[in-house]
């Protein structure tokens, strides 16, 4: 039997990404820890000190997650390895397949590719892009049959699926709900990003989606670790300053609750729907972040769960991904700036008040 055979799965670096991690990391093990392999689990984001993601070097085999395709899956020659592979375990159901699952509409940034042609156009790799799923755990729920996805595993981590829905969806039934401590969709989405400056973010991910694979129980989660305690409640401590922060920082241009914290020193991390306990007719908030290295600040745009727009006409997505090297879906969607083209969150801005 091999040893040492390593699947790679880049995964979003939030909640709903973590959660299908480790589904997915159970299924690979599951059916393939017999045979020598394990799973490597990567955290991706389009905000990154590692660079551009479509110029990051990725491994095969490996799955990408709730995330944008990349271009090496497209290729052939990122496939070359698995013939050489063949012949060393002699047969081809000791290989894991390569998988793209995701929900983002910005998915793909190949005009070429749509929805309905990525079995075609990448015959290598088992795809399953949904556009209408709300989360990725969410979709292999949705699609485990076709993608040959384990029931059981679906049934086991029902809970789990349907926090990854809310957080992902923004199905809080209030602004003051999406930051109450005591419910376990907040608590989740408060581990995959927390706030303090002195964690480990990447390796804190892993430890969440190592655990979540090995138990689905979410209560089980929370009380395994002082840590997570630890962070739950410097998180819920620190709301009180995110908010004083916000209140600085925040104004309202329009129909958009504007967060610059671009000269601000006193961010205390991002309340996504912060701006709403501020402003709370205000249809989209905008939050611009501190710039913590030479290439400029992120910044994330979403609209008010509470309080939508009456033009949906806008795919807030499409607009990042042609303006912000970012992507995301209709509603929400996050990107980064250079210093030298702010004059691009001006235009934003002028484009959800039209």
């Amino acid at each position: 039997m091999a040893k040492d055979l390593i699947y790679s799965i880049y995964s979003h670096s939030d909640a709903d990404g973590g959660i299908a991690a480790a589904l997915f990391s159970k299924f690979i093990y599951n059916k393939f820890g017999k045979f020598g392999w394990t799973t490597d689990i990567q955290p991706v984001n389009h905000i990154s000190s590692q660079g551009d993601w479509s110029l990051k070097e990725i491994k095969w085999p490996c799955a990408i997650l709730d995330f944008t395709l990349h271009p090496s899956l497209l290729s052939n020659r990122f496939f070359a390895a698995k013939s050489a592979l063949e012949k060393t375990l002699g047969q081809n159901k000791k290989i894991p397949d390569c998988y793209w699952i995701d929900h983002h509409p910005t998915g793909s940034s190949f005009p070429f590719l749509n929805e309905n042609n990525t079995s075609e156009i990448i015959p290598n790799v088992i795809t399953k892009w949904d556009t209408n799923a709300i989360s990725t755990p969410g979709l292999l729920r949705t699609h485990h049959h076709e993608l040959e996805f384990p029931i059981k595993f679906i049934k086991e981590y029902e809970e789990f699926i349907d926090l990854a829905e809310i957080i992902d969806g923004a199905l809080y039934v209030s602004c003051e709900a999406a930051h109450d401590y005591s419910s376990n969709s907040v608590k989740l989405q408060t581990l995959f990003s927390p706030s303090h400056s002195i964690i480990d973010k990447v390796a804190l991910y892993k430890k969440l989606v190592r655990q979540i694979s090995k138990n689905p129980s979410v209560e089980d989660l929370f009380d395994s670790d002082f840590l997570y305690k630890a962070i739950l409640n410097h998180e819920e401590q620190s709301f009180n300053k995110q908010y004083r922060s916000y209140k600085k920082s925040t104004r309202l241009e329009g129909k958009v609750a504007y967060a610059n914290f671009v000269d601000s020193k006193e961010y205390a991390g991002m309340g996504r729907f912060l701006p709403y306990m501020l402003f709370e007719d205000a249809n989209y908030a905008l939050h611009v972040f501190p710039s913590f290295n030479k290439n400029g600040s992120s910044l994330s745009c979403g609209i008010n769960p509470w309080n939508k727009p009456k033009d949906s006409s806008k795919h807030l997505g499409n607009y990042f991904a042609k303006n912000f090297s970012g992507g995301g879906h209709a509603f929400v969607a996050g990107g980064k700036v250079a210093e030298d083209e702010f004059f691009k969150i001006e235009k934003l801005l002028e484009y959800l008040n039209e």
